[in-house]
């Protein structure tokens, strides 16, 4: 979350609520409840940091919406990148680092939150980061360990986090939620062999899968990481000691796939291939062997079984374990009134439905973008079902305007159903919101200064306004609410904690 957001958190939290949303997801920044302390090297708390945290989450239990709260979003402190050596995720000390901040975090905010998750997709800010090169930190060296070294270094960390979660848990009740649960989302994207027929390529589509989701997902189910993975990367992977592998085996409550589209795959010394495994950044890419480069389908909407894909081979790994389907959108172009975010969102939700209907897989929710993610250094292209006017601004910040896509989207909150929607009602004037956001922003201004001003502001005009995640009872064609209602396994209670909205 900006600092835009803590300044009109109470306005916001008041749309989550107009919009009847029962959950909002978002991450808890490092560098705001702790900082350096030079004479002891370690991060100490930071009251007005963590008081912040305090009054958003004490705002939303006002409103009756539940917190879904990620440790670690890309967001490492700059002073534990700068004073250790190695630098960062690269040291081992890191792990004690993480330690004393989840620590405190839990303590703090535990018997506020429900739903937990230690990392947000480690694979990509581990192989951009450290494999590419290309996001932050960047400045490393190339090298053929580093991204293990990393996502050990992760592993190990994610792994102490849900000890001690779990120790509040049983020891504490009064400081971890009783109901709480926790895990890590996983990102990947699912592998087409270019040749079904062809071994080589069906045998580089599933080493994707396994260096890519089975890098993390493996350890925590076993203790070990993906027998691919030891032979090809060999001395270079770390291991496991015994009484590390034993805590980090079983360390998830409920599994958390990010998914936003597919790839074709062919080894990269294959005739199909694009690219020369030479050209392939060293570790983790190199290692994977393969081209990835290429897109199944159409660029813009993707096939319609990508989602059931991934989802299927996740649930195949762990049949008995739920599955919370978080981060999905699709970056688009400059134009507000574009059908390729809806059509992509249509795919998506559709592919949703199939997976808990037809395929009985035990799926609690579904989350999908409506910000924009501009961690990675650009506000471009943006994401979700709203976009951020950039070049208008005023006391009340850049003005929100609701993509078709948001249109769709609260058609499902409100009706729960996919079907008997016009897509030729959502076309919209851009010109047009934006002329009425000069009276909407005059209410909210009117409201934060203390007077007794409503914001009368529909379902259709606020969605553009945060991440809404669709749980799956919402989701669903009106005729198959009662069979959903059977193949879920979750409490009425857990699943709509799940209707979420995230930051």
């Amino acid at each position: 979350m900006n600092n835009a957001f803590f300044r009109h958190y109470r306005d916001n939290v008041q749309w989550m609520s107009d919009m009847g949303m029962s959950s909002f997801q978002f991450s808890i920044s490092w560098s705001r409840v702790m900082h350096w302390d030079a004479e002891t090297r370690k991060m100490r708390p930071n009251s007005q940091g963590i008081a912040s945290y305090h009054a958003l989450l004490d705002a939303l239990q006002m409103k009756t919406i539940q917190p879904i709260v990620t440790l670690y979003h890309f967001d490492l402190p700059l002073m534990l990148q700068t004073q250790l050596e190695p630098k960062g995720w690269l040291n081992p000390d890191i792990v004690t680092h993480f330690e004393d901040f989840a620590t405190l975090v839990f303590r703090e905010f535990g018997s506020k939150v429900k739903y937990w998750a230690t990392f947000n997709e480690p694979l990509t800010f581990i192989s951009r980061g450290y494999g590419l090169r290309d996001a932050a930190p960047g400045a490393v060296e190339p090298s053929d360990t580093n991204t293990y070294t990393v996502g050990h270094n992760v592993l190990l960390s994610h792994a102490k986090a849900v000890a001690i979660f779990r120790t509040l848990k049983r020891e504490e009740t009064s400081v971890v939620d009783a109901g709480a649960r926790i895990g890590i989302v996983l990102n990947a994207e699912f592998g087409y062999p270019v040749d079904e027929s062809d071994t080589l390529d069906v045998e580089a589509a599933e080493r994707k899968m396994q260096f890519d989701l089975g890098w993390f997902m493996t350890p925590i189910m076993t203790g070990e990481y993906p027998e691919i993975m030891r032979e090809r990367v060999g001395e270079r992977l770390p291991r496991f000691s015994f009484e590390e592998a034993a805590l980090i085996n079983g360390s998830y409550d409920v599994f958390m796939l990010s998914n936003y589209y597919s790839r074709v795959v062919t080894n990269c010394d294959s005739e199909h291939s694009a690219i020369s495994c030479d050209e392939l950044p060293q570790g983790h890419a190199r290692d994977r062997g393969i081209d990835d480069t290429r897109t199944p389908g159409s660029a813009r909407i993707p096939p319609t079984d990508d989602y059931v894909a991934i989802i299927k081979w996740l649930h195949e790994k762990g049949p008995s374990t739920e599955i919370l389907l978080t981060d999905n959108g699709r970056w688009g172009n400059d134009q507000v009134d574009n059908l390729d975010r809806l059509q992509y969102f249509q795919v998506y939700v559709g592919q949703v439905y199939k997976a808990v209907v037809e395929e009985k897989i035990p799926i609690i929710g579904y989350t999908a973008w409506l910000p924009d993610t501009n961690e990675r250094g650009s506000y471009e292209p943006q994401l979700g079902v709203r976009d951020a006017n950039l070049t208008s601004r005023s006391a009340q910040g850049l003005p929100r305007i609701p993509c078709p896509a948001a249109k769709w989207f609260t058609h499902l909150t409100t009706t729960k159903c996919l079907d008997g929607w016009n897509q030729g009602t959502i076309q919209m004037n851009v010109g047009e919101q934006e002329e009425e956001a000069a009276p909407r922003e005059k209410m909210l201004s009117s409201e934060a200064n203390g007077n007794d001003v409503g914001v009368p502001w529909s379902l259709d005009e606020v969605m553009f306004l945060l991440i809404i995640g669709v749980v799956i009872f919402g989701v669903i064609t009106c005729e198959a609410m009662r069979e959903l209602r059977m193949s879920s396994r979750g409490s009425p209670e857990e699943v709509q904690v799940l209707i979420t909205i995230k930051d």
